[in-house]
């Protein structure tokens, strides 16, 4: 009945992480970042070359200069005017709220033919931010991608599943102990 109990929690652990992990307009499909902006879709990329080679797709992972790129898939979205926005997320209740005062970056509207649109920011501070992606077509159609993510807490968060799982798996093998020899000598004592 216990190990039930254990397996149950480590189950519904796994499925929150990776529901916590999941943001907004960006996901991970076949290797691939994907934020989908309207009907379409633009592969997300994200680096940090002074602190390592790694790519990342939501959370950004520390502090400090970071390049975004984003490519359009879409033939569509190379004819439309786009441009980005990175909120803090001060807990506005719309992203409308205090517009400038919590914009951190801006990247004006500008048509990118070739489908890539990239910029460099040093974020300065680890905390919660939100990006904005809107597309505009010339016909009045609009479409944004919202997506909220992190700066310099993923650390942390991985500090804590880790901290958590190793503890999960002490409880499981203190039961399994107790269960394997502690319980069976007070049974051969017993008899």
């Amino acid at each position: 009945m216990i190990l039930r109990t254990l397996a149950a929690a480590a189950l519904a652990t796994i499925g929150l992480v990776s529901q916590a992990q999941a943001h907004g307009g960006v996901s991970l499909d076949q290797g691939q970042c994907i934020m989908k902006i309207g009907p379409d879709t633009m592969n997300f990329t994200g680096y940090q070359p002074l602190k390592s080679r790694e790519q990342f797709c939501d959370d950004i992972p520390d502090v400090g200069p970071t390049i975004i790129v984003l490519d359009a898939v879409q033939d569509e979205l190379r004819d439309m005017t786009l441009e980005i926005r990175i909120l803090r997320d001060v807990g506005q209740k719309d992203d409308t709220e205090n517009l400038e005062q919590n914009t951190e970056v801006h990247v004006p509207p500008k048509k990118y033919r070739t489908g890539t649109l990239n910029f460099e920011y040093d974020f300065a501070k680890k905390g919660k931010f939100v990006g904005l992606v809107t597309a505009k077509a010339d016909d009045g159609r609009e479409y944004v991608s919202r997506f909220p993510f992190s700066v310099g807490t993923t650390a942390d968060r991985d500090f804590i599943i880790v901290a958590f799982f190793a503890l999960f798996g002490l409880a499981g093998f203190g039961l399994w102990y107790k269960n394997s020899f502690i319980d069976k000598n007070k049974k051969k004592k017993a008899a």
